[in-house]
């Protein structure tokens, strides 16, 4: 997996949303779809197609989890899972093969770059692995 990714993030806290669309490019990255449920999660997965995917757990009508388990169905893209509860079901309900990563929210952009690092290697192994 290359170093410039094509990332889709969800996030309901326009806030959260703002940080990541601003941090992502300096890390050398480019947000291709912004959500902000899950529902819009997968629609935009979906049109987009992109290498990563950065999403909450907890979010209005359709939640990050549900929407990385539909996703997951079709295609294991790798994600990252943000939240601010400790102990995200994500974590329990994720395919064991999938490329996956959890950061708790509030977060430095060291923390994201070290994850994005650890779900490409992971991501570049499975690959290597086939």
């Amino acid at each position: 997996m290359r170093g410039n990714l094509r990332v889709a993030i969800a996030d309901d806290e326009p806030d959260m949303r703002d940080y990541l669309e601003r941090l992502l490019p300096r890390l050398g990255h480019q947000v291709v779809a912004s959500a902000t449920c899950g529902t819009e999660l997968i629609a935009n997965v979906s049109n987009t197609h992109p290498d990563l995917i950065i999403t909450d757990v907890r979010m209005p009508g359709m939640d990050g989890d549900t929407a990385l388990a539909k996703i997951w169905a079709g295609s294991l893209i790798p994600a990252i899972v943000i939240s601010a509860y400790d102990c995200p079901r994500t974590l329990t309900s994720s395919p064991s093969s999938s490329p996956f990563a959890y950061i708790n929210k509030p977060f430095k952009w060291t923390d994201l770059k070290d994850a994005i690092e650890a779900v490409v290697a992971r991501t570049d192994e499975m690959k290597d692995s086939r």
